[in-house]
């Protein structure tokens, strides 16, 4: 996998939490950053989504982005749920935590 990774132009990678206003944005830009601060930005599309659709079209938790800030990090994204096209569309999807990983391994279209 690793190498099938490296060999692509643009990577695309999905982090996934429950409801998509805490962790899975907070990881998105964490992630961003680095890989900005490495020059590859341009070699990776990233994104986030939740398991729930309860957060749909909202900024991420003011706490969150006020933590985020302080670390100097906007958080813009806005939450989204996860859906069949992303086990398609995506190179790597990161759950958050187990019970993330349970749910989206439910929600797959196949064991891949």
């Amino acid at each position: 996998m690793r190498e099938a990774l490296r060999e692509k132009c643009k990577v695309r990678v999905l982090f996934v939490c429950l409801g998509n206003i805490c962790r899975s944005p907070a990881a998105e830009e964490v992630f961003r950053q680095t890989v900005k601060g490495a020059g590859e930005d341009e070699r990776w599309e990233i994104d986030s989504a939740g398991i729930g659709n309860w957060h749909q079209g909202q900024l991420p938790d003011p706490r969150m982005r006020q933590h985020a800030s302080r670390r100097g990090l906007s958080l813009t994204h806005r939450a989204r749920q996860v859906c069949t096209s992303d086990f398609y569309d995506f190179d790597l999807i990161v759950a958050m935590d187990d019970s993330n990983y349970d749910d989206l391994r439910s929600l797959s279209p196949t064991e891949e």
